[in-house]
């Protein structure tokens, strides 16, 4: 029950708020109303508020020809309060809202003479708060010249100002502190519209800043500045420091608000050249992205005087013509890229391009720039659409790269083995040859013969099913121990847990040390109980070979080499060991030789394991 109170306690100031705001909505525009005025334009400004006063006929017949300004004469603007005089008596204190110029000054009857205040952000002393209006003055009836005028004197900096939409509206100091002070349902709704945008693009900015020091890319951090550009230009009403800097920092304003136009383009093009690769696949589009690059960075240089020094009118006809020159070379690049597109990468730019150009135009025509802002959400979007299709392009062009020159190295390896056992095997047949065993020979010729073809086969093949693999070990096996008249036996099991003609191994991986078990061990034994083994079985996503020997151990077969072999490694197993590194991606421990001893310490054969990826 004591929720339920709070609840309805709550609902009730929500609703009191809510009716208290559309009363006071109600009361602005209720009290609304237009002051008439004459103007009239003095040559330079030799003319005193004293004379203006002093002759009122002045104001009899308008002397201005057309709505346009010259920037070099002073318009005077004499409002005209008589008509509303009773309305004035409703009330103590009014707002006349005059609407914003750079350089105005109120003149109004002090208590002794006519007293005057400047305001605008040229010429005004007073810093920005968000209380205190700028576009307009309050006053009192006692503030009115001869009890029925208010004066103003405007000077414009630029001749495009005109007088044609001027009004004055006449507003009570309660409706003009609600609207300064309260948020209005519109206020609200148009805050929120420009806090979201504001949001959405600061952390695309900081996701794609970020990006680009982890990648080093170019096209995402001429992205992120871009996004960046659009950030500032486009949500500038979401923070009040725009606003701050309008009226304390009125140059500096007018400069970023113009330069960020020309920046927001600056960096969409050097986008595009990084994005498209326009110096490899598209040489004419980098060549004109070069020119307008430059002419932009003049534009920027430009702009900045004509803004610095306040000549509105030179400056507008640069922004006018960096605008023209935009729309030329935005139209001629996506018509060239429709024409010569190589890639999918350029459809992302024509058609945000695109999007972003008709929300502009919307903008120009609706003058509502929430068209212009929703056009550059989309194409935001689609440029990072974009950029994430590329990179991912990249990386699986970079990864098929590395697996190319893995491949490669790995075939270069087996490459290496291939001549390694064939001139083995000929020394084996040359051995037989001169020692006169002709009919051994020949039977060796032809297993050694039908090996070869085998290898040859599976040679197109980086890997080989294990039976395969298996099947090579037992001809080889049976060319050995043909070579030293069956002095040995050998077995080769497979354990149940693995498929043979299931699981892929590298081809001739274990020869190198079935020979070296051979050679080195058994050949060197004397007695005929000379045994080898071979055992494969599986353990998780390794495939575990054991060549197994009872010969005389290493420790017994490195005394008996020559001291110029002791430094020598075998070069069939150095090539293994680097295939293997290959394969398990540098994979530590993939070999492991355990030399097998009696309980007496003497050596009774060697244990290799070899630890194979699948």
């Amino acid at each position: 029950m004591r929720y339920r109170l709070q609840l309805l306690l709550l609902l009730s100031l929500l609703l009191s708020g809510f009716a208290s705001l559309l009363n006071a909505q109600t009361t602005v525009s209720e009290t609304e109303v237009f002051v008439p005025f004459k103007v009239y334009k003095s040559e330079g400004d030799s003319l005193s508020v004293a004379a203006i006063i002093s002759r009122p006929e002045l104001f009899i017949t308008s002397n201005i020809n057309s709505g346009k300004t010259n920037t070099n004469n002073t318009y005077w603007v004499r409002a005209d309060l008589n008509p509303v005089l009773n309305h004035l008596k409703s009330d103590s204190v009014w707002y006349l809202q005059t609407g914003s110029f750079y350089d105005i000054t109120y003149y109004f009857q002090g208590k002794n003479s006519i007293e005057f205040k400047e305001y605008g952000p040229v010429n005004t002393k007073e810093k920005y708060s968000f209380y205190t209006p700028k576009d307009g003055v309050y006053f009192k009836a006692e503030n009115l010249i001869n009890e029925r005028y208010l004066f103003f004197k405007i000077r414009f900096y630029s001749s495009n100002q005109n007088f044609n939409n001027l009004k004055l509206k006449l507003r009570t100091e309660a409706s003009k502190k609600i609207e300064s002070n309260y948020y209005r349902w519109k206020d609200v709704v148009e805050a929120s519209r420009d806090y979201l945008f504001v949001g959405a693009f600061f952390i695309i900015f900081i996701f794609t800043f970020i990006t680009y020091f982890v990648s080093k890319r170019l096209d995402f951090l001429f992205y992120s500045i871009y996004t960046l550009c659009l950030l500032l230009y486009l949500g500038r009403s979401a923070y009040n420091t725009v606003v701050f800097l309008t009226y304390d920092y009125t140059v500096f304003s007018l400069w970023l608000h113009s330069s960020l136009q020309v920046f927001i383009n600056l960096f969409y093009v050097a986008f595009a050249k990084y994005y498209l690769e326009t110096f490899k696949m598209y040489p004419k589009l980098n060549k004109a992205i070069h020119g307008i690059a430059i002419f932009l960075l003049i534009v920027i240089l430009v702009n900045s005087y004509f803004t610095i020094t306040l000549q509105l009118d030179p400056h507008t006809l640069v922004m006018n013509i960096h605008r023209l020159v935009m729309s030329v070379f935005a139209v001629c690049a996506v018509i060239y890229l429709v024409i010569y597109a190589k890639n999918s990468l350029a459809y992302f730019i024509i058609i945000g391009s695109l999007t972003f150009t008709a929300g502009a135009l919307a903008m120009l025509f609706t003058e509502d720039r929430h068209y212009m802002m929703v056009g550059s959400v989309v194409e935001v979007l689609l440029f990072g659409l974009g950029l994430n299709y590329k990179l991912r392009k990249d990386n699986k062009e970079k990864i098929q790269l590395k697996q190319t020159a893995h491949d490669n190295q790995i075939s270069a390896l087996r490459a290496q083995m291939n001549p390694h056992f064939i001139f083995n095997s000929l020394s084996s047949i040359q051995h037989l040859i001169i020692s006169g065993k002709k009919e051994s020979s020949i039977k060796y010729l032809n297993k050694f013969s039908l090996l070869m073809r085998n290898l040859l086969e599976s040679s197109i093949e980086a890997n080989v099913v294990l039976s395969e693999e298996i099947s090579l070990l037992e001809k080889y096996l049976e060319l050995e121990a043909l070579r030293f008249n069956n002095s040995f036996q050998y077995e080769i099991t497979v354990d149940a847990s693995v498929d043979p003609e299931a699981v892929e191994v590298p081809s001739l991986i274990v020869q190198p040390f079935v020979e070296n078990a051979i050679l080195h061990g058994l050949l060197k034994k004397t007695g005929n109980d000379k045994h080898l083994r071979i055992h494969f079985n599986r353990k998780n996503n390794h495939i575990i070979c054991e060549v197994e020997d009872n010969g005389i151990g290493r420790s017994v077969s490195e005394t008996k080499k020559s001291d110029m072999k002791k430094s020598k490694k075998s070069r069939g197993i150095e090539v293994t060991e680097k295939r293997l590194q290959l394969i398990s991606n540098s994979e530590k421990d993939t070999i492991e030789i355990i030399d097998k001893t009696n309980e007496k310490g003497e050596p009774t054969g060697t244990l290799v394991i070899i630890k194979i990826s699948i």
